[in-house]
């Protein structure tokens, strides 16, 4: 469709431009997102908003290529630009997948610098820590965390039925029927853990509930 755009007297704008490259982020299209990036500068003379350097900080870190991300982060400051919250939780979902230490401290303490409460951030960083077996780290953030005040937020699962549906937050007991379906969840429970021995989230939230 965009290409049809460019060959008609329809002028793509600001809004083309992120819906294209979201596309390309999201379809994986990592020098088609460079090409229109770069498309949209010279050719169609349109500065880059902070909405076009998030989708495509978003698109080389969905790919492990961080220090790509990061020279977009460095050319957005050169452009005046202030780097939102936005472009820094991008780099810090990416540092996640990738368990990429350095990078993903430095994206957390950004983060944190411009919504110091945001619970996520701490519990993402510690995971990344643990990943690569730095548990004293993974303290370190936990700690930081509490004596900041800032709590995490309650786990949240909710189910339909044919009559309704139900909520249930983390630790909430007051469900009229609460008794009847903790006896089943307490069964997948277990095999849900023996699952799931080893794995990097349960050794973030072991460390959380012994600190």
């Amino acid at each position: 469709m965009f290409e049809e755009m460019r060959f008609s007297d329809v002028k793509p704008n600001e809004l083309t431009f992120i819906a294209v490259l979201s596309a390309c982020s999201h379809a994986g299209l990592v020098e088609k997102g460079k090409y229109y990036f770069d498309y949209m500068k010279d050719e169609c003379f349109l500065q880059p908003t902070a909405g076009h350097y998030t989708c495509i900080v978003d698109l080389f870190g969905r790919f492990g290529l961080i220090d790509e991300a990061m020279s977009f982060i460095d050319q957005m400051r050169a452009d005046g630009l202030e780097v939102p919250v936005s472009v820094w939780g991008a780099i810090l979902g990416a540092c996640r997948v990738h368990r990429n230490v350095e990078v993903g401290a430095v994206a957390a303490e950004n983060v944190l610098a411009i919504e110091p409460n945001r619970s996520g951030t701490y519990m993402i960083l510690a995971e990344i820590y643990a990943s690569v077996g730095r548990l004293n780290e993974v303290e370190r953030v936990l700690t930081q965390m509490k004596k900041n005040g800032v709590k995490k937020q309650p786990g949240c699962s909710w189910i339909e039925m044919n009559d309704g549906g139900s909520v249930f937050l983390s630790g909430d007991k007051s469900h009229l029927e609460f008794d009847r379906i903790v006896e089943p969840l307490e069964v997948l429970h277990v095999d849900v853990e023996l699952m799931s021995v080893g794995s990097d989230q349960n050794l973030v939230q072991s460390c959380w509930h012994s600190g």
